[in-house]
């Protein structure tokens, strides 16, 4: 059961109107839900607005500014997700409780800026312990004498400046206000449609009211963690997992539950004694083109998955980047395209088949879904990136990404051939990896007990890197293993790379039996 922090047993009545705390311009280009929140920010920072105040309802703050009510809901919201307010059943808005109010004279200078006030009122989370290690690695990454094996984006070759320069040329004069305006905050309408379209081409019931785009499926996946959790609420992943999940989870305060995997994905049979003893709230899944191992789940795996969600009434968030990135004949059909009953979520992105400057991904759900959490989007994003909402619509308007995605397929098939070949020649033997039959990535467990974390020390000093296995884990483990990148650098880059890391691995192979047999010797009696 869900406890809530305690209150103070009586509460401050507002002091000052809200007509003296709030002044509203509406001919301001600030949004007027945003002018609120201002001046209701400033009153709770200055104390003017006490520990405890019950602040109006939606309904009658919006009669009482002239404004509708859902502006006053938006308002409310932005305060609540900096921790300045709280809702409670029966007592209804409160002022939540600030560590800097103007009478702290220690507090208050000239050297303070005015946006730290606040912060220390949210919930602490802890850093993530690898977050460093991966700063580390982008910022090696963008070193040209650094080959980077780590970082999950296309490759430069393949990002459609050529095409997106030709759209350009001739269609954005034409079309500069959809293209440089603001659009809806559910999305670009022909995008949606468009989107919705294709999807119903891949099995899945959807239409335009079911589609919601957004600027990068990180965002998505925070959207529905605000959406369904609360602190303390616990989420079903697969081990390994997806790091950036893992990591908004853990930042949005749930608790994070680990179902192995094997080579046909989630280990389902082990999740139903997890649902029934654990009642999670979420079930997030990578099913096709696992992220890091590049598994697929397996039919029979994907249907027992719908049965547990529907009979434990647990919803499913089906993460899918790099399904269009298949190297067989035919691409993977969508887990979604075999619920029946509402209960998957889908969410996907165009920054790995185009462009991850782009800034556009979408996520199709029911449709009270995506009304809640356009409002809950509103919030934080008032609409995604027009542009890059301008430039996918194009390409399907032109029928381009069908072309284009072939064209890629192709090359990172041909670079995963090539990578495999460079590992078989230049490794040490006792190595396994899991070949993927798309995506962009290959999982490795290094041979005997070699660690990643070391082979990863050895290789920067050859100016390699990689990205190690434990990240990717929430149970502690990983340690043996490492996700090879093959999409982002050039054929030569990914022959030199798997060849450094060879060298370094026969390095750790040679020190390791040297130190053996070095401790051999210091145990042979004396003669």
């Amino acid at each position: 059961m869900r406890q809530s922090r305690s209150i103070p047993s009586s509460l401050p009545p507002i002091t000052a109107s809200i007509h003296s705390l709030v002044q509203l311009e509406r001919s301001s280009s600030t949004p007027l839900y945003r002018q609120i929140s201002q001046g209701l920010r400033e009153a709770i920072l200055t104390g003017t607005l006490a520990e405890g105040t019950r602040l109006p309802t939606e309904r009658a703050l919006a009669q009482e500014l002239a404004v509708n009510r859902t502006t006053i809901m938006n308002a409310y919201n932005e305060l609540a997700s900096e921790g300045l307010i709280e809702g409670h059943v029966g007592r209804g808005t409160l002022v939540k409780r600030t560590y800097f109010h103007a009478h702290d004279d220690e507090y208050m200078n000239d050297e303070m800026p005015s946006w730290l006030f606040g912060l220390a009122s949210g919930e602490e989370v802890l850093p993530d312990p690898d977050a460093r290690l991966l700063s580390d690695l982008s910022e090696l990454g963008g070193q040209r004498e650094i080959i980077s094996l780590a970082q999950a984006t296309p490759s430069s070759t393949m990002l459609p400046a050529e095409l997106i320069h030709t759209l350009m040329n001739d269609d954005l004069l034409a079309d500069r206000q959809s293209a440089l305006g603001y659009c809806p905050v559910e999305g670009s309408l022909p995008l949606r449609h468009h989107i919705a379209a294709q999807m119903r081409q891949r099995g899945v019931s959807v239409d335009v009211q079911n589609i919601l785009i957004l600027s990068g499926s990180t965002q998505g996946i925070g959207l529905i963690g605000r959406f369904l959790l609360q602190p303390g609420d616990e989420v079903v992943v697969e081990v390994p997992t997806y790091l950036g999940a893992i990591q908004t989870f853990r930042a949005l305060g749930a608790r994070v539950i680990g179902v192995p995997t094997d080579h046909e994905g989630m280990r389902v049979d082990l999740l139903e004694s997890i649902l029934a003893r654990r009642q999670p709230r979420l079930i997030y899944t990578l099913p096709t083109f696992q992220n890091p191992t590049g598994t697929v789940l397996s039919p029979e795996r994907r249907r027992r998955l719908l049965l547990l969600s529907k009979r434990y009434q647990i919803p499913i968030l089906e993460d899918d980047p790099y399904s269009e990135l298949y190297f067989g004949s035919e691409r993977p059909q969508p887990l979604k395209a075999l619920d029946k009953h509402g209960h998957v979520l889908y969410l996907s992105t165009f920054s790995k088949i185009l462009a991850p400057g782009l800034r556009v991904a979408w996520l199709a759900a029911p449709e009270p879904v995506i009304e809640r959490l356009s409002l809950h989007k509103q919030v934080f994003d008032l609409n995604t990136n027009a542009l890059g909402q301008w430039i996918v619509n194009k390409l399907y308007e032109h029928d381009l990404l069908s072309t284009h995605l072939s064209h890629v397929r192709q090359n990172y098939q041909q670079k995963l051939l090539l990578m495999l070949q460079t590992i078989e020649r230049s490794w040490p033997t006792g190595y396994r990896i899991s070949i993927p039959a798309g995506g962009m990535h290959l999982w490795c467990r290094l041979p005997g007990e070699m660690r990643a974390r070391t082979l990863l020390r050895e290789a920067a000093q050859e100016q390699v890197v990689f990205i190690i296995g434990e990240p990717f884990h929430v149970d502690g483990g990983g340690h043996q293993y490492l996700r090879l990148s093959f999409a982002s650098p050039t054929e030569e880059q990914l022959v030199t790379g798997i060849e450094r890391i060879g060298k370094a691995m026969h390095r750790l192979q040679s020190r390791r039996s040297a130190s053996t047999e070095q401790s051999h010797s210091d145990r042979l009696p004396l003669v």
